[in-house]
């Protein structure tokens, strides 16, 4: 039996000086499972191009965990990272992120896909769209809207308030209406 507040689910941290990859190091060290969307690079070394990896969202981790393990956290990398929560009657509450939200992120910015694109969660209105299943190709079953974003049809997965990425273009016979 899990009591109240001990049961794992997934918070996010805002990363302060794009320090991604040394806060996921310094938090996997805790035990404490994270996610971050990654992108290829390209750096010009010694008059060569060298493909590197950087996070794809450059100020943004996931964490899961406890909402006790959450709190001792960002008291632990205090300075480098802020816990997204909100104020309730006065107390400030760690936000969890949607576990379904956050299955279906993390299945979308796996994929391997030079043309996701990361977007300003402010910048598009996400919900006016279809809301659709994929049946097929690499983003089979996730779940997500239809939006034109610079004139494809694309499929909007967003972390409410978070993050939010756009596949690439999906040819209609692969997608479902959901109601």
């Amino acid at each position: 039996m899990t009591l109240q507040g001990e049961e794992k689910r997934w918070y996010a941290f805002k990363v302060f000086y794009n320090k991604v990859f040394e806060i996921d190091k310094d938090i996997r060290g805790e035990g404490v499972e994270t996610y971050f969307p990654k992108v290829r690079a390209y750096k010009l070394q010694e008059e060569k191009q060298k493909e590197t990896m950087k996070p794809a969202i450059s100020s943004l981790i996931f964490v899961h965990c406890t909402e006790e393990q959450v709190w001792d956290l960002q008291k632990t990398f205090y300075g480098r990272v802020m816990l997204y929560s909100h104020k309730t009657d006065g107390n400030r509450i760690a936000s969890p992120v949607d576990e379904e939200e956050m299955r279906v992120f993390m299945l979308v910015t796996s994929v391997e896909d030079d043309r996701l694109e990361y977007l300003d969660v402010e910048s598009v209105n996400y919900k006016e769209g279809q809301r659709v299943k994929v049946l097929d190709g690499p983003y089979k079953d996730c779940v997500g809207y239809i939006k034109r974003v610079k004139g494809n049809r694309r499929l909007l997965v967003a972390v409410e308030g978070l993050a939010l990425v756009a596949t690439s273009y999906i040819p209609s016979m692969f997608l479902e209406k959901i109601n």
